[in-house]
């Protein structure tokens, strides 16, 4: 699981620093595929992952702003109001509200932060959160079969390609929120919900 201050040191490190290339020749079919690799990973997946989204809010009995706010807290936790309302682009108001849905739909609850007790932050309850991996398990046999197409090098390739892809979009996504004026770990903006929270 990965965690806030994780994966904010590393991008604030890293965001506007390009990851290092090695100097290679590409002909125009691997240029296609590589053109076709950047839509399938950008576009098609964010409107895939919508669609998806959207499916299993209608089937959890939650809004959309909620499944997203609760696959961030799965994400990222243990996050504080304040970093959810940044990820998730709500102010810090709706954010609250969001979080006391989705605690009386027991998905969520609320904690205090383990290296400072004066800090309030949002925890995934698992058993509910569960219900959430059972509707992704038809997605995961799918790629289980196809990947049972594959030698294990090739699967070992993919999967350090798209770990990479990954790392790379996290980078850049949580660069840019940062330079939006993102609190970093231990801060919080002034008036934030999370200030509020501190005594």
């Amino acid at each position: 699981m990965l965690h806030w201050e994780n994966v904010m040191s590393s991008s604030s490190h890293s965001v506007h620093r390009p990851i290092p290339r090695e100097p290679e020749e590409t002909d125009s079919d691997s240029q296609e595929m590589l053109n076709s690799i950047v839509t399938m990973l950008g576009r098609r997946l964010t409107v895939y992952t919508s669609l998806y989204q959207t499916a299993l809010a209608e089937r959890l009995g939650l809004g959309m702003v909620d499944v997203k706010a609760l696959e961030l807290v799965i994400e990222f936790e243990p996050i504080t109001t304040g970093q959810l309302a940044c990820l998730a682009g709500i102010s810090s108001g709706g954010t609250t509200a969001v979080i006391d849905r989705l605690e009386a739909a027991g998905f969520v609850v609320r904690d205090k932060h383990p290296l400072d007790r004066r800090i309030v932050v949002i925890r995934p309850v698992p058993e509910k959160c569960e219900e959430i991996e059972r509707h992704m398990r038809a997605v995961a046999e799918d790629v289980a079969h196809i990947g049972a197409r594959y030698e294990r090098e090739q699967l070992s390739a993919v999967h350090s390609f798209l770990a990479q892809c990954v790392h790379a979009l996290k980078i850049e996504a949580l660069g840019m929120l940062g330079d939006n004026g993102a609190a970093q770990p231990g801060e919080a903006r002034p008036g934030s919900a999370t200030d509020k929270r501190r005594t």
